[in-house]
């Protein structure tokens, strides 16, 4: 007799993680969210796939985050390539993270903001308000051989600008300037202007100073952008507290690790994407073992 129709359903859900690892060609993670019925669904991640643009992962590094590419309010999470080992933390207005960053390292970065932490799956490193203005962290491999100083400053406007980027989320920014460059204390500070879009198509003017800083024994550069809509980048004070928050990016600290900047060395690894105080969110392997490693 035949296979009933549930049956043979149910072994096509089962093979489709198997048949996303055979895929040959990587695929834009836009791309991969247009197949609703396989990642809307949550059968099958877009971490399988690269970015497809050609930038060998310069750009666009592999995500850090083994989750759904939308969130609950249905915008595509942004692919900072942050790879989390803890919560970020906010005391008083300062705000600090340990990323996993490239050479074996853990890296303690810290900044300073009067705007309020922001929580849940959609974040990785950012302080934001109601009104638009947010300062977030971004973490981008550097080209071979090139320094922070060394690179022209159109790569820092392909590195935040992008479709996979936090300003990306209803299609990618266009009409991108780079206004002021310049470096200070081994810190690359870089002005920008740029239209990003709205869920409606409508398009919105914004500016912003992109911070930069590579953590020293690493081939990663770690970004804080701070910005704000046009509108209010004067006349609420916008640029002052983006300014200041870009100013204040620093490097605590390193240590080794054995742990790679990748989708599993996150803590949030395979956990469920929403507020932090949903238990299935906060369950998960303890790495405080990884702090004792890396004091010996």
């Amino acid at each position: 007799g035949s296979v009933p129709r549930k049956r043979t359903s149910m072994a096509l859900l089962l093979l489709l993680p198997l048949a996303a690892s055979l895929v040959p060609q990587p695929m834009r993670r836009r791309a991969v969210l247009s197949a609703p019925p396989l990642v809307a669904a949550g059968l099958l991640s877009p971490l399988a796939f690269g970015c497809g643009c050609g930038c060998g992962g310069l750009i666009h590094p592999p995500s850090a985050l083994a989750i759904s590419a939308t969130t609950m309010t249905g915008k595509t999470r942004p692919d900072l390539g942050v790879v989390l080992v803890d919560q970020v933390s906010q005391q008083g207005q300062t705000l600090s993270a340990d990323l996993v960053v490239a050479g074996g390292l853990i890296c303690s970065v810290a900044f300073d903001s009067k705007w309020k932490l922001a929580e849940g799956g959609y974040y990785d490193v950012e302080a934001n308000t109601r009104d638009g203005e947010a300062a977030f962290l971004q973490r981008v491999a550097l080209p071979k051989g090139s320094t922070l100083d060394s690179l022209p400053a159109k790569w820092f406007t392909s590195a935040v600008l992008g479709v996979d980027g936090r300003y990306g989320a209803y299609g990618a920014p266009v009409d991108g300037k780079v206004i002021a460059d310049a470096t200070s204390s081994g810190k690359r500070l870089v002005d920008i202007s740029f239209t990003s879009l709205s869920p409606g198509g409508a398009e919105s003017s914004r500016k912003a100073v992109v911070s930069a800083v590579q953590p020293a024994g690493s081939t990663d550069a770690l970004l804080l952008v701070a910005g704000a809509s046009a509108a209010r980048w004067k006349k609420s004070g916008a640029e002052a507290d983006a300014r200041a928050a870009a100013q204040s990016l620093r490097v605590v600290g390193t240590r080794k690790t054995a742990l790679a900047p990748e989708a599993p060395s996150d803590y949030r690894f395979g956990k469920t994407t929403g507020p932090s105080s949903m238990k299935s969110r906060n369950d998960g392997p303890d790495y405080s073992k990884y702090a004792a490693d890396d004091a010996d």
